[in-house]
């Protein structure tokens, strides 16, 4: 296989080339996708609304309600659902946990939690995101300052002091 990948090979022969090669065209083609599917869904629910207009989600991960269930609710309310995180172009990222790499690689990102997309449709309107962000429900490592360097502390190395003590 030769170096370089796709990226190298795509050219304006070829029709890839010219679109930014093959992830930007099927990106394009599922956008295409969700804005004919959008009407027709709300045809066949009979209910919709303009709640999420401006707003595309990206869904990271295991969610409750799920990734599937969640485009349909963008697609009934206005807003739009991506299969692939864009920087540029993805307002909000719906998670119920991510690890602490994905943490870090999102800083500054509006991660969020799915109850914000179904809060928000039973209020009525867009609630602000502040409450439902993921970064205040997830737990970083934090150190009391009982344990200073050079303090003893009660882990495995020190409580065989303190059971010889008591035989």
């Amino acid at each position: 296989m030769s170096r370089g990948g796709w990226r190298k090979r795509a050219s304006d022969d070829d029709g890839w080339g010219s679109m930014g090669g093959y992830m930007a065209a099927k990106v394009c083609k599922l956008e295409e996708q969700f804005k004919l599917d959008a009407p027709r869904q709300q045809q066949k629910e009979g209910t919709c609304s303009n709640i999420f207009s401006g707003v595309a989600i990206y869904v990271n991960g295991y969610t409750d309600p799920t990734a599937d269930e969640l485009r349909r609710l963008m697609m009934l309310h206005g807003g739009q659902f991506h299969m692939y995180y864009s920087r540029s172009k993805t307002t909000h990222i719906i998670a119920t946990n991510l690890p602490n790499t994905k943490i870090k690689e999102l800083k500054g990102e509006k991660v969020v939690r799915p109850e914000w997309i179904t809060d928000s449709i039973k209020a009525g309107h867009l609630l602000s995101y502040l409450q439902y962000q993921l970064y205040a429900k997830q737990k970083g490592l934090s150190f009391s300052k009982a344990c200073l360097f050079g303090e003893p502390s009660a882990g495995p190395s020190h409580s065989h002091k303190e059971l010889e003590g008591r035989v």
